[in-house]
């Protein structure tokens, strides 16, 4: 199914399971450069494991997978990817939503779980690979001595890439080459070490993508607003060998909420297909916790 966003752009949802009112709902939010396809082997996970107890729900972000591309940058910023947020939730008709989400789709939704429009709608989170980015921008200023000092040239030294992607032209350039591609997927088999089950990809969702850097990076990083809070029961799920967001910043961001956790796993930033079966079980421990009586 497909759902008009509040300025036009059509997203597209994906239904891994028949929507039933009575039962949970999970709604798994993906990241660059990747589509709601990420997500299969994770609901295959939730299918076999827990028979009929879960509503699976994906959709693909602006710009990814079957969704449409806006016609400016300016429609990647994160008060509409919030917005994007709320109404897929408001369209599937089943009260509030169990947040699953990687990598931009956690960035996205930690502006979700912080921000009051959304906030109701949402019972609990699970977040990989993806910090707030007020939150972020706090970490990257907030060395006071060696060991912080440490952590965050450590992450300075992981975010290279950004500013590559910040320049005009030359990541296009580079994926429209494929080469740029073909590294994506080898940092893939390297985090994956054999486990990696191949998401497909278009080279759109590699190019549109690069917008949610452009329109968001710089503007959040440097935010002087207060950092917001969340009453969203919230876990962090930090895979030990992501080499793109490193557990100092994964940390920094899981206290956010009171009552939150945070837990080490093995595999890398693409995780999620690495080790599905690690993400189901943390996931659906993580809901039986918060799931109102």
């Amino acid at each position: 199914m497909s759902l008009t966003a509040s300025d036009g752009v059509s997203l597209a949802v994906h239904r891994y399971t028949e929507i039933d009112p009575q039962r949970p709902t999970i709604l798994a939010i993906h990241g660059w450069p990747d589509n709601h396809h990420i997500w299969d082997a994770v609901a295959e996970e939730f299918v076999q494991r827990y028979p009929g107890r879960y509503n699976i729900v994906g959709y693909d972000v602006r710009g990814a997978g079957e969704s449409s591309r806006p016609p400016t940058r300016s429609g990647y910023k994160l008060p509409q990817l919030v917005s994007d947020i709320g109404a897929v939730i408001d369209s599937l008709g089943v009260g509030q939503v169990h947040l699953l989400a990687h990598d931009w789709g956690s960035i996205q939704a930690w502006a979700a779980v912080t921000d009051e429009s959304v906030m109701g709608k949402v019972a609990s989170f699970t977040s990989i690979s993806g910090p707030h980015l007020q939150y972020a921008g706090a970490f990257l200023r907030s060395a006071r001595n060696f060991r912080t000092a440490a952590q965050v040239a450590g992450q300075l030294l992981a975010s290279t890439y950004i500013g590559f992607f910040l320049c005009p032209g030359l990541p296009e350039l580079g994926f429209r080459s494929r080469l740029l591609v073909k590294l994506v997927a080898a940092f893939e088999r390297i985090g994956a070490r054999g486990r990696r089950r191949a998401t497909p990809r278009s080279i759109g969702d590699y190019l549109n993508g690069l917008n949610l850097y452009r329109a968001n990076m710089l503007t959040s990083l440097l935010s002087p607003e207060e950092l917001p809070k969340t009453n969203v029961a919230s876990q962090v799920l930090v895979p030990r060998r992501d080499i793109f967001v490193t557990g100092a910043l994964q940390r920094f961001t899981g206290a956010i909420p009171v009552g939150g956790r945070v837990i080490g796993i093995e595999g890398g930033h693409w995780v999620v297909t690495s080790h599905p079966e690690v993400i189901a079980r943390l996931t659906d421990e993580w809901i039986d916790r918060n799931i109102s009586p």
